[in-house]
């Protein structure tokens, strides 16, 4: 392995030098008699020891998985403009993943619109599809949750479906309020729901 520190640009730049013109090189088992000539050499060394290292930085910078720093975002801008930008105090770590996210999203998926929801609010929140058994079940009391498994008509969390309203979602997301949802929330539902679906997206203080 090649010597690419300071000293070690430093002796192969002297053994370049003519025979005879410098007392001996270093390495020759003779004492150094040119401290001028070593000092010239070490500030060319530190210089080479730089080129070297910011080469090798580069080459890392060519590659998404090793990119860091400020390549990082400027590889986030090229391809996605000022939409995908660092968040304040995110680690190179983690918004590499955002941009991997990004370049090969997975869409048109309930989980898909599961994960925006915790991304955006930090919880999964609740997705209800109306022809869903599984969201919905069907007649219920408190007295027998095992018939519907304490779904539907009967108990305080009122969710049952129909078979009329076809690729249709509704999401509730628990952010502590009851405002309208976030236009950045909505827009990036819509952007992982399948062409001709609709969500209807409702904020709620908590999840009953």
């Amino acid at each position: 392995m090649a010597d690419v520190t300071q000293n070690g640009f430093a002796r192969r730049i002297r053994a370049l030098l003519p025979t005879g013109w410098f007392p001996a090189a270093p390495g020759t088992g003779e004492s150094e008699q040119a401290p001028v000539l070593n000092a010239l050499l070490q500030g060319f060394g530190s210089v080479f020891a730089w080129v070297w290292g910011l080469l090798a930085s580069t080459n890392d910078q060519t590659r998404l998985a090793t990119m860091t720093g400020a390549f990082l975002d400027m590889f986030a801008a090229d391809f996605f403009g000022t939409t995908l930008t660092r968040n304040p105090g995110e680690s190179d770590d983690a918004f590499r993943t955002r941009i991997e996210e990004a370049l090969f999203p997975s869409l048109g998926t309930r989980p898909d619109v599961v994960n925006v929801i915790t991304d955006e609010v930090g919880q999964a929140g609740r997705v209800i599809e109306p022809r869903n058994a599984t969201d919905c079940k069907g007649l219920s009391t408190l007295a027998s949750p095992a018939i519907g498994g304490g779904y539907g008509y009967g108990v305080a969390a009122l969710r049952y479906g129909s078979r009329g309203v076809p690729f249709q979602l509704f999401a509730q997301l628990p952010t502590g309020d009851t405002n309208l949802p976030a236009t950045q929330t909505l827009t990036r539902i819509a952007n992982v729901m399948p062409a001709g679906t609709i969500a209807w997206v409702q904020d709620v203080e908590t999840l009953d």
